[in-house]
């Protein structure tokens, strides 16, 4: 059934191998490698991506939690919520005609008595750190108001109360424009829920 090869015959087909070992790579064989090669540099570029827009956002997150800590305890000496962007979800603090883009210092040079950044001050916020989110906290006292949601060209919470909720509310926005395009990353904070609302993050 089997038969052995004379040396005369198997002489050719070991120089074929060797020929073979020696040639280097297939054209398929370097399709593969850059395929695999591309394949790693997007999951690199992505995970690289999430990782930088992480960090810008967590400036937003962690600041929201200090101004509710800080309306909180504005609220267990004065029984109230302070309303530091009076009312006007345009009055943005710290002043940053380019936020999302530029960092500018909590503080700045907005400092000066009836100032956004005396408001803040009254609230008992400050920060050493620079920001390139901008912020407001609207709020009111009068139980029988409904709470003032952010600017619907921000972003839009299906889950908005409609009435009044028969107690004191704040509301916090953080909001950046990465990119400079008009699509904006924004939080939302409250005092009646802890849920916190984001778009485009």
């Amino acid at each position: 059934m089997f038969r052995a090869l004379a040396r005369s015959q198997v002489a050719p087909i070991l120089k074929t191998h060797a020929l073979a070992a020696r040639r280097g790579f297939t054209l398929i064989e370097a399709m593969v490698v850059v395929m695999i090669v591309g394949i790693l540099a997007v999951l690199a570029t992505y995970s690289v991506r999430k990782y930088v827009s992480s960090s810008k956002t967590s400036e937003a997150i962690e600041m929201i939690g200090a101004i509710k800590a800080a309306q909180e305890s504005y609220k267990d000496e004065t029984f109230g919520y302070f309303d530091v962007s009076q009312g006007n979800y345009a009055d943005y603090y710290p002043a940053n005609s380019n936020y999302g883009r530029d960092k500018v210092a909590w503080g700045g040079t907005a400092t000066a008595a009836g100032s956004n950044g005396a408001r803040w001050s009254q609230l008992g916020l400050s920060s050493p750190g620079a920001f390139t989110f901008v912020f407001a906290c609207v709020a009111n006292n009068d139980p029988t108001s409904t709470p003032a949601a952010p600017p619907a060209g921000d972003i839009t919470i299906g889950s908005w109360p409609s009435a009044a909720l028969g107690k004191p509310w704040y509301v916090v926005e953080a909001k950046a424009d990465f990119e400079g395009n008009g699509i904006k990353t924004v939080f939302v904070g409250t005092s009646f829920t802890g849920d916190l609302f984001s778009a485009n993050d």
